[in-house]
């Protein structure tokens, strides 16, 4: 009976084992499989989140804008410049649509007549508004201060170019590598200021927004929706960039960057000059050079901030840009250079039989 009652327990002990090594190395090897499968596509799906959030804050901006041009009759300036040295600056386009991005009480606390450094607009300089910022931006560059100054991810259509003060002339348009441009082909750039100008004229139908002298009258030009002859939803309003946000280089004076800024490389994006050196005369014109190199989309994602006013964005391939009918639409950076110029262009089709004419352009 002893025998027998032993041999049953240690039948009963043997029915039980435990993972070998081999087994648990397998485990283990599948478990760190499916991770590594699993963190890109979690990477993948938060990008996608931040690309839709981005566009959904670009769209408000946009109906902002759009409401400004049909309430004040014009579309804003990009920036405001006093019309005498040393031409201080006053405020940029964002300061003019705050009111529809409901900060009417930061809007009506700003002096317009005063520099963004006055005492009275500094202290609002500091303010940052998460509408203005794409979350992509901020994403990727947190220790910037995104959070704390008043960032930008998003600026106007300037076309080929802004205007400035040239060797002793005012208005003179240039594009953004500092060329003058000789828009019409007439060996002349940089004309005085007042009076009917082939350049300026042509100057006017390759974009949207543009600098103005504050009251001075000096460099005075801007769009209608009316005026926009090629179309509204074929005309883009808008376009990231992530290089024209707070800079913390400017340390305490954020008003040097961000939404504050009047400055031209941080208002507006601008398309390579179609013409070599700016010179538009026959021969040298290639709407290809719209989008290459420094002025190739995506191409100043490694400038510092404040120096690379083109779109720029950190979405793979292209960026988001929003049109005069409201939609926001991603934009591929490899768009053909003449499409590009001319859904840049607001009155395109005017610049039929001159040297700039444009092919029809228009994103399927």
């Amino acid at each position: 009976m002893k025998t027998t009652s032993t041999c049953n327990r240690s039948a009963g002990r043997t029915t039980r084992r435990g993972f070998s090594l081999v087994e648990l190395i397998v485990v283990m090897s599948l478990i760190g499989l499916l991770v590594a499968l699993l963190l890109p596509a979690i990477g993948q799906s938060r990008a996608a989140a931040r690309r839709i959030e981005c566009m959904s804050r670009l769209r408000n901006v946009t109906v902002a804008m759009l409401n400004v041009a049909d309430s004040t009759g014009r579309f804003p300036a990009c920036g405001n410049f006093t019309d005498t040295p040393p031409f201080e600056t006053r405020h940029s386009w964002v300061v003019d649509v705050l009111p529809w991005l409901d900060q009417a009480n930061v809007a009506n606390s700003w002096n317009k007549d005063a520099s963004p450094s006055d005492p009275i607009n500094a202290p609002l300089t500091h303010l940052n508004f998460p509408v203005l910022d794409c979350p992509s931006d901020i994403s990727v560059k947190p220790s910037e201060g995104t959070t704390t100054y008043g960032n930008l991810s998003y600026v106007v259509n300037g076309g080929v170019g802004f205007t400035t003060y040239y060797a002793s002339v005012h208005d003179c348009p240039v594009d953004f590598q500092g060329h003058k441009l000789d828009l019409d082909g007439d060996g002349i750039s940089c004309p005085p200021s007042g009076g009917n100008n082939p350049d300026k004229a042509l100057f006017l139908r390759l974009g949207l927004f543009f600098n103005e002298t504050w009251k001075g009258g000096v460099s005075e030009r801007h769009h209608t929706i009316a005026s926009v002859t090629d179309g509204m939803s074929n005309t883009v309003i808008l376009s990231e960039n992530v290089r024209t946000g707070y800079n913390p280089a400017a340390g305490v004076d954020p008003w040097t960057s961000g939404w504050a800024s009047p400055g031209s490389f941080i208002t507006s994006f601008y398309i390579g000059d179609p013409c070599l050196d700016g010179n538009c005369t026959a021969g040298n014109v290639d709407y290809q050079r719209s989008n290459s190199g420094e002025a190739a989309i995506n191409s100043g994602l490694r400038r510092p901030e404040g120096t690379s006013p083109i779109p720029n964005s950190f979405h793979v391939g292209g960026v988001n840009m929003s049109f005069g009918d409201g939609r926001v639409q991603f934009v591929s950076q490899v768009i053909d250079g003449s499409v590009y110029a001319a859904i840049v262009s607001p009155q395109g089709a005017n610049l039929a039989n001159s040297l700039l004419e444009q092919s029809p352009g228009g994103i399927p």
